[in-house]
């Protein structure tokens, strides 16, 4: 192992390429971290300041050529080669040009060609970084993009606008800064294994890594040889494509409880790592299940089960104030259950998922029924003994006296009139509902019209207003100024905000030619029945 200051201009000369391996995680500079750097590097300049240290490289030198694979740093130098490739766009001068050229892509002298750049990207980023960085073209379709590449293209984008006031003397001087005051520790080693000690020392002291980055590391340095790797890196290059790389960690603990249906005791790395010990867990086993599982994750999460049902289900489930239902689907989605469906499994995941969040239940004794599914599942029990730990954790008479009760402000009562919705129409049609959606009390909760004063005592009144049988559903914000309307009045603005969203349940409101006490009476028993069938274990 070798460790030395080098100036920016010594790294990156000579027939020196870095490559960034892939099983390194993806770019994802922001652009407030790129003009933090832009900034703070022109401000060193415009202070005349001696040298700027950028930290360390951390390489593995490869064979004899000079190619060195980065293990850490290469987020820095990428953005280095953002910046010196807007630079060279827009210095006029040729021979400063040229020289910004060569530092990022080097030129054979003879034949004027570009050989290797100098930063050779993750594979599946290369062509982009190749055409929109290094070759400064523009002029392609950026539509379908990956989100790596996105990144890339707004963090280039701001730093042209960093630069677009700068004259040209001043953008070649602080090129100059760049190249012969700006110092980085340049660190060579020779293995993998040196360089990863390296790397997690350096982390430990300081750069936060996600349980997603230790995992990919770890998986890495358990994988056996060349091929090991280069399966690991195909199965998590998936991961960040399906998932999203903010998602991840999300993810890897729904997996998590998904395969072990117990309450988490320490770091989720720790008992990944743990886990991963184990003599009957492989890598390239475990990667696989893990792939299986981020596909089935991406189905739920974005709801395209083909099932018009499931997709109702998932809707619904969806629409829960905690997410705690996943890993039970995950489970049952990664190994099935034999003689339980898939739609049917799905409903009863979500009746008693309902029914536990109307019935306001802790986090405790919810998670208590998900582990059981979760265990079952793994062990292969039957499909008679899940059901019947779902009807031990159900209690269909406190769900029915919820419900019954005053629901308005409990955050699931929008959630059950949407399901009701849903119900109420044929399964064959998909009603999907976007945008801001309001619960609307006909009854309003102020009796200060004389409508309603005619009609309701203050008794009545408080008796009926929070209930199901008097609330409905409109799209937008709730309309405020027609809140204390009489029925009529109430009618018009229903069917005003029908006209961009329609609901079933609104329709049937607008139909009726008074609203009294035995009309919600029976909207309420009509609404507790449906909830009933829909909830019902």
């Amino acid at each position: 192992m070798e460790a030395k200051e080098y100036k920016l201009q010594e790294v990156l000369t000579d027939s020196r390429i870095y490559e960034i391996p892939n099983y390194q995680r993806p770019y994802s500079w922001s652009e407030r971290q790129v003009d933090d750097l832009v900034n703070d590097l022109w401000d060193a300049f415009d202070e005349n300041e001696s040298e700027y240290f950028m930290g360390s490289l951390i390489t593995i030198q490869k064979g004899i050529d000079p190619l060195f694979e980065i293990v850490d740093g290469q987020q820095r130098l990428t953005t280095l080669n953002l910046i010196l490739a807007t630079l060279r766009d827009l210095i006029s001068d040729q021979a400063v040009k040229q020289d910004l050229e060569n530092r990022i892509r080097p030129r054979n002298v003879y034949t004027g060609e570009a050989e290797k750049p100098r930063l050779i990207v993750r594979s599946k980023d290369r062509d982009f970084f190749n055409l929109f960085v290094l070759q400064g073209k523009r002029d392609f379709d950026t539509s379908n993009i990956s989100e790596t590449q996105r990144r890339m293209l707004a963090n280039s984008e701001s730093i042209q606008s960093l630069f677009k006031d700068k004259d040209q003397a001043q953008l070649k001087l602080f090129a100059n800064y760049l190249l012969k005051k700006v110092f980085v520790v340049f660190v060579r080693t020779d293995s993998f294994d040196s360089a990863y000690r390296l790397f997690n020392v350096l982390n430990a002291r300081g750069l936060p890594l996600t349980t997603a980055d230790l995992l990919k590391n770890k998986l890495f340095d358990s994988a056996e040889d060349s091929d090991g790797r280069d399966s690991v890196h195909r199965v998590w290059d998936s991961l960040e494509e399906r998932i999203g790389l903010p998602e991840l960690d999300i993810f890897l603990s729904h997996y998590r409880t998904s395969i072990f249906g117990n309450k988490q005791q320490q770091s989720l790395f720790k008992e990944y790592e743990d886990y991963l010990k184990r003599p009957d867990v492989k890598t390239i086993d475990f990667c696989s299940s893990l792939l299986t599982s981020a596909t089935n994750y991406e189905k739920v999460t974005k709801n395209t089960f083909g099932d018009v049902r499931e997709r109702r289900l998932i809707d619904s489930l969806q629409r829960v104030s905690h997410d705690e239902w996943i890993p039970p689907l995950l489970a049952f989605l990664n190994i099935g259950v034999q003689g339980l469906s898939q739609v049917d499994f799905i409903s009863l995941l979500e009746r008693i998922t309902i029914q536990n969040w109307v019935r306001r239940l802790g986090r405790g004794k919810r998670v208590t029924v998900y582990f059981r599914i979760i265990n079952d599942i793994n062990q292969k029990n039957s499909a008679d003994d899940i059901v019947n730990n779902i009807e031990k954790f159900a209690n269909n008479d406190e769900f029915v006296s919820f419900i019954s009760g005053d629901v308005y402000g409990m955050d699931y009562a929008k959630a059950v009139l949407l399901r009701i919705e849903k119900e109420i129409v044929d399964d064959s049609v998909v009603k999907e509902f976007t945008g801001l959606i309001s619960l609307e009390h006909v009854l309003p909760q102020s009796l200060s019209d004389p409508y309603w004063i005619s009609r309701f005592i203050p008794e009545q009144h408080k008796l009926l207003v929070h209930k199901l049988g008097n609330l409905t559903l409109l799209s937008g914000k709730k309309n405020s100024a027609a809140q204390n309307y009489d029925f009529e009045k109430k009618k018009k603005v229903y069917l005003e905000r029908g006209r961009k969203v329609s609901f079933d349940l609104t329709q049937d409101v607008c139909k009726e030619s008074e609203w009294t006490e035995g009309v919600i009476k029976k909207r309420q028993e009509e609404l507790v029945k449906k909830a009933q069938e829909i909830w019902t274990i």
